[in-house]
């Protein structure tokens, strides 16, 4: 399987549990602060997700595979976390995993999580093979949480 493949399967599974998160029936819990918990994970996530996408700009793409024309951005979110639309949508998710607290919904937050690690390894392979900086660009930045110095 080529890379361009591969990733296309990942997007797929990707986009898949997070649609099984996010429109899995459960029953209602009716505590605010479960609710609130929810949001506070849901609201940070969108932001980071909304601002991630729009930092990438031309060279966003879902599948890992790097576009041919795209350039490393290391500026904005992207100067504190390498895979920040990643975060966002971990947070997200997280937050409707709470808001239902729903143990199924929490075992695909578990599988998306995993995926997107693998996911992140796998394109971070490919963005170093691309681009020279890339490797001391992940010295310094973390992956999905901004690294404490």
């Amino acid at each position: 399987m080529n890379d361009k493949t591969k990733g296309n399967v990942l997007v797929v599974l990707q986009f898949a549990l997070i649609a099984a998160i996010l429109l899995m029936a459960s029953d209602e819990v009716n505590v605010p602060w479960i609710y609130i918990g929810g949001v506070l994970f849901i609201a940070p996530g969108i932001i980071i997700l909304f601002f991630s996408i729009k930092q990438l700009g031309g060279s966003l793409t879902a599948n890992p595979v790097p576009r041919e024309r795209g350039k490393l951005i290391e500026t904005g979110l992207y100067k504190y976390v390498r895979h920040p639309i990643y975060t966002g949508l971990l947070l997200a998710t997280l937050g409707s995993c709470v808001q239902s607290m729903a143990v199924v919904k929490f075992f695909f937050w578990f599988l998306l999580l995993a995926l997107l690690i693998y996911k992140a390894r796998f394109e971070e392979k490919l963005l170093a093979a691309k681009y020279s900086t890339y490797t001391d660009y992940m010295k310094r930045t973390g992956r999905f949480v901004p690294r404490l110095k």
